[in-house]
């Protein structure tokens, strides 16, 4: 049966180029919204992944780091770092920003933080951490788009800054991270004194939930939350809205490959049910058969697993090479889940061909 079924594949080998080939669209695409969807989750959470923070400390009523305008109450900070159990405070004053770079509006998230106690880049592609209150450090992405250079002047908010490094991972589809000094980000949002957000590291050992609960007995009109629970509501905000239809179009690339496989080795079926019913007329039991077909799918959706991954894989590389704003991660994952998905491809693929076979009748078929 197995020669058989690979008999009928090979006979037509454009018909199978084809076959293969529609499977490994289908995929590429599939693996490649993927890839993409996994590539702006990342992008959403990078700030916090690479902040020590276990809790986050922001205005009442704010719950998300990206998309709120927080302000502390006065003194939050002091009454914060005397709670036991808090080791680190990580105080912040960021806010998205309008920037007028040659004649053109670009939305960017700007961080004022103090680097000598951190919350600034966590990685520089060239340069160093600003070290005056007239300095600022880029995405590298961002300073490239638009042409700056170290040493160049950048205008944020009516004030001149000098750019003195660049920063890397800092950069998604939404918008660029720029870092200043926190006094610069104060004055700049006349909040002389004022933080956005305070990240809290605790005590090796210290439990979260005592700490958590004794923060909510010193401090008040205040959100206490979980770094964790804090990313999660930013993805849920700015991420599931464009989730949904990545989602869709990958579902339609299963539906296409999957009708494209189904329609090339059904007609190889017909073609061939003479021999199908000799078959069934020596003895050959439907089980048989059904394997028969099957066999012709998995091998088409494992090939094309094969080619999508490979395809997939280099447009990832050249989407990213052409716009770095946009990443494309491919987690190990994704190759198990697309060898399940190539697998459920052709085995859908082969039910009609299969039914078709199993109904023959071997004495109606010589009759014709």
């Amino acid at each position: 049966m197995t020669y058989l079924a690979f008999r009928n594949l090979f006979q037509q080998k454009f018909r199978l180029a084809l076959s293969i080939s529609g499977v490994a669209l289908a995929m590429m695409l599939i693996v490649l919204l993927n890839g993409f969807l996994a590539g702006i989750y990342v992008q959403v959470t990078a700030y916090l992944d690479h902040m020590p923070a276990d809790l986050i400390v922001a205005q009442d009523g704010v719950t998300n780091l990206l998309s709120a305008t927080s302000l502390l109450p006065p003194n939050t900070e002091d009454l914060a770092r005397s709670v036991p159990g808090v080791e680190q405070l990580i105080p912040i004053v960021s806010q998205f920003v309008i920037l007028d770079i040659h004649d053109e509006k670009v939305v960017a998230y700007m961080v004022g933080y103090e680097p000598d106690i951190g919350g600034g880049p966590w990685a520089l592609n060239a340069g160093r951490p600003p070290a005056d209150d007239d300095e600022v450090v880029l995405d590298w992405v961002m300073a490239e788009a638009h042409g700056f250079a170290l040493g160049d002047t950048v205008e944020i908010l009516d004030e001149e800054f000098t750019v003195v490094g660049l920063s890397e991972g800092t950069n998604s589809w939404m918008a660029s991270f720029f870092f200043i000094e926190k006094r610069a980000a104060e004055r700049l949002l006349l909040a002389s004194g004022s933080t956005s957000f305070a990240l809290l590291t605790l005590e090796p050992g210290a439990d979260p939930v005592r700490v958590e609960i004794r923060l909510r007995r010193r401090l008040r009109n205040v959100e206490i939350l979980p770094a964790g629970v804090v990313e999660q509501n930013d993805l849920d905000l700015l991420v599931q809205i464009f989730a949904v239809p990545i989602k869709m179009m990958a579902a339609i690339a299963f539906a296409v490959g999957t009708a494209i496989v189904g329609m090339i080795i059904y007609t190889a079926t017909v073609e061939r049910v003479r021999e199908y019913g000799l078959l069934k007329a020596v003895g050959a039991r439907n089980r048989h058969l059904y394997w028969l077909v099957t066999q012709q799918g998995i091998f088409t959706g494992l090939v094309g697993v094969g080619l999508g991954l490979g395809l997939a894989w280099l447009v990832g590389q050249g989407v990213m090479a052409i716009s770095p704003q946009f990443l494309v991660v491919f987690e190990s994952q994704a190759a198990v889940t697309a060898t399940i998905t190539g697998l459920l491809m052709g085995l859908l693929a082969a039910l009609l061909p299969a039914r078709y076979v199993g109904k023959l009748d071997p004495a109606r078929v010589f009759r014709k």
